[in-house]
């Protein structure tokens, strides 16, 4: 088992620094409802950002708001936007529990969960379901969303739920250095980073390039006819190139107008 906390704006300016050595993962809003920047959570970036710097684990969660479909795509535009380019080693949550949702039949509320699971599913990711005991055993078809990882909050000494879960959110109260606000405790059963890497997901495998398509940057070195790099055409310094496509996994991935480059040939973006 591993020990965790879950975090959003409400805990405000965490000192990630105190607070690395007491946990073992960390599960971060990204924001709330619809695909809108006005919704996402303001200390997203801070969080991520410095777990990523600190080394600690993390994965996300979205709050939920959706009542119809057209909402929870909405929610997963609203996702996908900000977990791209994040290096998740735990899941992706969907944190039901809003009223608006729990005044829904639960065949309804069900279908737009399983939904927004199916999609960020396809897009790649690990996906999961956050919600309280009684919401699963009243507001949820929880066997019809046994396909997707459940996120159980009992605050409790004992774990009770009769299904099957990944993590368990035992306590509200969380009591740790860096934090000053009232924080949620977790367990996770799994070792979610080695069973989302060993299956591919969260995009962790795919090579990070240094620079993306649109870019204007400086170029010094070799340019080839080719992405595989066999023939130069040409040796610059300081040049300036446009990129216009990256093949992934090749010798010289970057595409420009004057042909194609090595990762280490391009160095500072131009402004």
């Amino acid at each position: 088992m591993r020990m965790g906390i879950d975090v959003s704006s409400y805990q405000g300016k965490i000192d990630w620094d105190k607070v690395k050595d007491e946990i073992d993962f960390a599960i971060i809003r990204c924001g709330w409802g619809n695909d809108d920047v006005r919704q996402d959570d303001v200390y997203y970036g801070r969080n991520t950002s410095l777990c990523k710097k600190l080394n600690i684990p993390f994965g996300v969660y979205l709050y939920s708001y959706a009542t119809n479909l057209e909402e929870a795509r909405s929610e997963v535009l609203h996702t996908l936007r900000l977990i791209k380019d994040k290096e998740l080693e735990y899941p992706v949550f969907l944190d039901v529990e809003s009223k608006r949702q729990m005044a829904l039949p639960k065949e309804e509320l069900t279908e737009i969960v399983k939904y927004y699971c199916e999609q960020i599913q396809d897009a790649g990711y690990y996906v999961g379901i956050y919600a309280s005991l009684d919401r699963f055993n009243s507001n949820l078809d929880s066997k019809e969303l046994d396909a997707f990882d459940k996120w159980v909050a009992e605050w409790n000494d004992r774990f009770t739920f009769k299904g099957k879960a990944g993590m368990w959110q035992n306590t509200s109260r969380e009591d740790l250095l860096g934090i000053d606000a009232r924080v949620d405790g977790d367990i996770a059963f799994y070792n979610y980073p080695k069973i989302i890497r060993d299956a591919g997901l969260n995009h962790l495998t795919e090579k990070k390039y240094k620079f993306r398509v649109g870019d204007t940057v400086y170029a010094s070195g070799n340019i080839y006819d080719t992405s595989d790099a066999t023939n130069i055409i040409e040796k610059v310094c300081d040049a300036r190139v446009t990129i216009e496509e990256i093949i992934s996994d090749s010798t010289a991935p970057y595409k420009t107008s004057r042909g194609y480059f090595e990762e280490d040939s391009l160095f500072i973006k131009c402004q």
